[in-house]
């Protein structure tokens, strides 16, 4: 049993960190926190179970449609609200972040709410039945949910390693002023930046529909477990993401076993507050 939890509790840290990392590096890169972030997981459960049921397309192509529609309307979203913060053009540009994405957290949920209905809606699940894992038996969909936020997570460690456009966010990251000087266009490389970062909660989003269904308001506790993830990992840190969601997920699947499930959301919530009380930059976050 206790192994059975381990394997449970690191498939849904994986979707965990998956919405973690992205925060992280909207966080590195424009110096903001996305209040909005879990509504574009919610975005994404929406395209996946639309394109399922409307195109009959198997998940594996829907996954990527449901990313590719995000990664539109998160470049969208930063263009036209928030460009004004790279651009010098306003005072405090971080006051202003929270209101323009708190503000686009309402405006998401009122418009999903409209278009598509107050009700929960399920595509169908990704792989039927179950799975045998070390002699444990799990469900196929969150071991498989689990695998590939795994593989996403690693494709943009790869990118911002190997690739000219990941190195240039890794220079914004460390000096905006020095990455501008190197020749590196702020403007552009943050709305692709923004782009990604929402492309990645909307495949959690996407990836766990047919286990926690999709509804106008279901992207409140996955913004949670986000700015948990990034309290602990360390903010805009990517390994760090990895690390804490991976932790977040094994704790808490241990304490609603061991203690009570009516703890779960708790736990975290714990967890992060020890880590602001005596750790504040997180496991892997600069002094």
């Amino acid at each position: 049993m206790f192994l059975e939890l381990i394997i449970r509790g690191i498939a849904i840290g994986l979707v965990y960190a998956l919405m973690g990392v992205g925060l992280a590096l909207l966080s590195g890169v424009m110096r903001i926190i996305n209040f909005a972030h879990g509504e574009f997981y919610m975005i994404g459960g929406y395209m996946a179970y639309y394109i399922i049921s409307f195109f009959g397309l198997p998940f594996y192509l829907a996954v990527p449609g449901a990313m590719a529609v995000v990664f539109v309307i998160g470049a969208v979203f930063e263009k036209l609200l928030l460009s004004p913060i790279h651009t010098q053009a306003i005072e405090k540009p971080m006051d202003y972040a929270l209101i323009m994405t708190f503000a686009a957290l309402l405006f998401f949920r009122k418009l999903a709410a409209l278009v598509f209905g107050p009700f929960y809606k399920k595509p169908p699940d990704y792989i039927e039945g179950e799975i045998q894992i070390l002699g444990v038996t799990l469900s196929g969909g969150m071991v498989l949910a689990g695998l590939i936020s795994a593989l996403f997570i690693m494709g943009l460690a790869l990118f911002l390693k190997k690739t000219w456009r990941g190195r240039s966010w890794r220079a914004i990251t460390q000096s905006s002023r020095g990455a501008r000087i190197s020749g590196v266009d702020i403007g552009k490389e943050s709305w692709i930046a923004c782009g990604t970062a929402c492309a990645l909660a909307g495949a959690a989003g996407a990836l766990v529909a047919p286990i926690f269904l999709v509804s106008p308001h279901c992207g409140g506790p996955p913004l949670t477990k986000s700015y948990e993830v990034m309290a602990i990992g360390g903010l805009g840190s990517l390994p760090g993401s990895l690390v804490a969601g991976l932790m977040l997920g094994v704790t808490e699947t241990l304490g609603a076993f061991y203690i009570s499930s009516a703890y779960r959301d708790a736990i975290g919530f714990v967890m992060m507050a020890l880590f602001l009380l005596f750790r504040p930059r997180g496991l892997f976050g600069q002094k």
